[in-house]
């Protein structure tokens, strides 16, 4: 764990001289969508994956960025029939009754 730590240290030092090759938060945001397809090449990787280890705000929104992704993906992955069976009879009871209710509103 030290050695990692001094690591980081030696890292983050670099990075207040102006590490050659850093990467600003805006160049991460502009290659995430490639970063996460695979297609950046390995020093463009490498750059973001530093990154991330150094800029707390870009970690969270590259795992809050991949997890909607994901979770998109499998909605897009589902047949019609097998979207409905996950969805909770509850949720889909109170959207029917809001929907009923919204019909009542405009026939008024």
């Amino acid at each position: 764990m030290s050695r990692q730590r001094s690591l980081m240290e030696r890292i983050r030092h670099w990075m207040s001289w102006g590490l050659h090759g850093a990467m600003t938060c805006e160049e991460f945001e502009a290659g995430l969508v490639d970063y996460l397809d695979g297609t950046l090449s390995p020093i463009d990787r490498h750059r973001i994956n530093l990154h991330t280890r150094l800029c707390s705000h870009c970690r969270r929104y590259l795992r809050a960025y991949d997890k909607a992704r994901r979770l998109a993906g499998d909605t897009i992955r589902y047949s019609d029939e097998q979207a409905l069976m996950s969805v909770p009879e509850d949720l889909v009871q109170a959207i029917l009754a809001a929907r009923q209710e919204d019909s009542a509103d405009t026939r008024r």
